[in-house]
């Protein structure tokens, strides 16, 4: 970062990441938010200030200026050396185009010039020995100073969705008081980054494995061992290259907010009963409808003939042919836990609740009748998040060191198998740097099959987008589903 004259003080110290943490330290969480400069400020989002604001955050959150370090299998910590801070990769480019232009193409982030984004989700340095800094911030100014799209991607081991958002709203508070005084004003909301609150907060299972999640682990193998024992560096290039294909597109589809409430009156007069249906369960159990089709048919396509059995097979070794399609939801668990540490907790919080559907229902013509059948699933499985589940998955119901790294080695090949994250309960649209709120807030086209971002849209807009990276003859078949495409609209 080139910030002369700027001072860091942080203190030295070592941070066991957890379980949770773990499992997602090979990504990034990568954010864009579109700021308009509609009043024409010549002085619009300054560098100066951001860096200035950005510096005295970090000593608020100093694990942005760590590195993350293997101790054994399955175990990280992140390391924070106080003489030799790690600060965050910054850098500005300048787009040929127009705020405008922008907003005319609905944000494709396609239309932001080169060096604008990292190059995926994967959180990789420039080779396989090399370790990548905690954050990349990406600062992009549009023509005539028209307005920027500012691009945060921050270690998931670092924190989880509630906790990032959390953290650049406080740097965009920050940075409003620096406008307007040189010190900022105290944090109102103490941060808890000691990651042994998790387990203080959480008491261990009682009883056997729950069925679920023995449905929901994967099994492991000679490469998710080695995975799991190898450095983070190495393990996270091996999981890229695993994971990233040629022939992966990003797609974005919006949905209103009238068709939900619409989907939502007719599924709950299909089931007739007083259960709550949320936005969320709409959105889930139609992204099953539109995706799994879809997913299943390209299998069946890839792996016709002998010819395409035997390519199947060399491509995805590991990987067995399924009965059942697994969608898989992250959830927060910080509302289930009764103590106001866990609202201050910096760390991982969302685990994976699972919804199984057989192959052949997924594969019937749609219909509303099928799609409440899913959006109950989904709301059966939310209330099932239970003291004991979420007591099991924090503890480790499976105890195997690799038991982290398995979905990430396998998915890529199970067609059967989708995770989505919703960012809709997060407050994306409240962060004002003091030039006012953005105007839209997305993602990268992360080459990552089998993971579908929401985003809300706009709240003067309402809604919500799917973003989903897959291979094309999926994406291409989703478009073709004519159960999606009357709910949904086709954004790129």
């Amino acid at each position: 970062m080139s910030a002369p004259k700027l001072q860091l003080n942080v203190q030295s110290h070592v941070y066991d990441l957890s379980e949770l943490d773990a499992g997602v330290s090979c990504a990034y969480i990568p954010l864009i938010y579109y700021y308009p400069n509609t009043d024409g400020h010549d002085d619009f989002m300054q560098t100066e200030l951001l860096q200035r604001a950005l510096y005295t955050v970090i000593e608020e959150y100093p694990m942005l200026v760590g590195n993350v370090r293997q101790v054994g299998p399955g175990k990280l910590q992140l390391v924070v050396d106080g003489s030799n801070p790690r600060l965050p990769s910054w850098r500005e480019v300048q787009s040929p185009l127009e705020f405008s232009q922008i907003e005319a193409g609905r944000f494709d982030p396609q239309l932001l010039p080169a060096g604008a984004l990292i190059a995926d989700v994967f959180f990789v340095g420039s080779n396989w020995a090399v370790s990548p800094k905690m954050a990349d911030i990406r600062l992009t100014r549009f023509k005539n100073n028209s307005g920027v799209a500012l691009a945060i991607s921050i270690c998931h081991a670092l924190f989880d969705g509630f906790a990032c958002d959390r953290f650049i709203q406080r740097w965009a508070s920050i940075c409003r008081d620096l406008a307007t005084s040189t010190t900022p004003g105290s944090n109102p909301d103490d941060v808890i980054h000691n990651r042994t609150v998790i387990d203080q907060l959480v008491p261990y299972p009682q009883g056997p494995l729950l069925d679920v999640l023995l449905k929901m682990y994967i099994p492991g193998s000679h490469l998710s061992r080695f995975v799991a024992w190898a450095s983070p560096e190495t393990r996270n290039w091996v999981l890229r290259k695993l994971n990233v294909s040629s022939d992966i597109s990003a797609a974005c589809f919006y949905i209103s907010q009238t068709t939900i409430n619409s989907l939502r009156q007719s599924i709950k007069d299909i089931l007739a009963t007083s259960e709550r249906i949320s936005d969320n369960d709409v959105l889930i159990a139609l992204l099953m409808i539109g995706y799994a089709p879809s997913a299943l048919a390209q299998r069946d396509h890839d792996s016709a003939g002998v010819l395409g059995w035997l390519t199947s097979t060399l491509k995805h070794p590991f990987i067995k042919k399924y009965n059942h399609f697994a969608m898989l939801e992250a959830a927060d668990i910080r509302p289930r836990i009764g103590d106001d540490r866990i609202v201050k907790y910096t760390g991982n919080c969302p685990i994976a609740i699972m919804m199984r559907h057989p192959v052949e229902l997924l594969q019937m013509p749609p219909s509303l009748e099928i799609l409440a059948h899913l959006a109950l699933s989904v709301r059966t499985a939310t209330n099932g998040l239970t003291d004991e589940y979420i007591s099991q998955i924090i503890h480790g119901g499976n105890t195997e060191t690799d038991m982290y790294i398995r979905p990430l080695i396998c998915k890529i090949g199970v067609p059967e198998r989708l995770i989505a994250t919703n960012f809709g309960r997060f407050g994306l649209y409240k962060t004002d740097f003091g030039w006012d709120t953005p105007a839209y807030v997305g993602t990268l086209n992360a080459k990552l099959p089998k993971a579908v971002a929401i985003f809300p849209s706009h709240p003067s807009v309402g809604g919500y987008y799917f973003n989903i990276s897959e291979h094309d003859g999926i994406l291409q078949r989703m478009r073709a589903n004519t159960f999606w495409a009357k709910y949904t609209e086709s954004i790129y």
